[in-house]
């Protein structure tokens, strides 16, 4: 089994919402990121996708979204992005998708072949700064004091919160931990951040993650390090040339 990321699709096949108007490189990029994915991608292989894949504002637009993506080869694992506001309870998502080639993610993990695939959405970092000093006590964000935290910190908090509950989902067993992620969990420099701690701390072998565009990387290049043995790639479409972006192969091992 080849497991593969590519991020922030933006698709808006019931929308009007051209990409175009970011670049040039843009034109056309949902049919770019079909012929390239199926150029690599085999049905028995792994799509990441770490955030922000529709730009519906409502379920029933996001549908025909959906469709496309599941129409091409692979098992897809969805993240849910900061623009991804369509995204619906996740019980009512994950009835919605039931068996199709679509997985949903949220605040757990789930096991597929060899890989153990967790994570959260994140949020922006406050200055890319360790807000406290052990990472398995996250401060609350409930009870005194809370209401006069900034709210980007209470935000930030919450889903260093959500993260650790997947992370302590995550199948033991799994011959390869990933963690996908919205938002950047470090900067171009693995700068430690709480979140690096964390990922650290629970065995994380690889962090896929989004979020950033027009960074001016050359093409085909983009972030791709080992810092403190967690491996950080930067997935979002246009980093990776609007195609699928090879992570691993693993034993595909079959359940039951």
């Amino acid at each position: 089994m080849k497991i593969f990321a590519i991020g922030d699709l933006h698709l808006g096949h019931t929308v009007d919402k051209p990409m175009d108007i970011f670049g040039p490189q843009w034109k056309d990029h949902a049919g770019q990121i079909a012929e390239n994915w199926r150029e690599r991608v085999l049905d028995t292989d792994l799509v990441l996708v770490p955030g922000d894949v529709s730009w519906a504002m409502r379920f029933e637009e996001a549908e025909e979204d959906l469709q496309w993506l599941d129409r091409l080869p692979g098992r897809k694992v969805l993240l849910k992005g900061n623009h991804d506001y369509w995204w619906p309870s996740i019980s009512r998502l994950r009835d919605h998708i039931r068996g199709t080639s679509l997985f949903a993610l949220q605040y757990d993990a789930i096991t597929i072949g060899g890989a153990s695939v967790g994570g959260t959405r994140l949020w922006t970092m406050p200055d890319l700064e360790i807000p406290y000093e052990d990472p398995l006590e996250i401060p609350s964000t409930e009870g005194q004091g809370a209401s006069a935290m900034p709210p980007d910190e209470k935000i930030f908090r919450r889903e260093l919160g959500r993260l650790k509950l997947s992370l302590e989902s995550m199948g033991r067993e799994a011959g390869l931990r990933i963690v996908m992620t919205h938002f950047p969990p470090t900067d171009e420099s693995g700068k430690d951040t709480a979140l690096t701690r964390l990922l650290e701390t629970y065995g994380v072998d690889l962090c896929v993650f989004g979020h950033l565009h027009n960074l001016g990387l050359p093409r085909g290049r983009t972030w791709d390090f080992v810092k403190k043995g967690v491996r950080y790639v930067l997935a979002s479409c246009d980093s990776v040339d609007f195609a699928p972006y090879f992570l691993a192969e693993i034993p595909d091992i079959q359940e039951g």
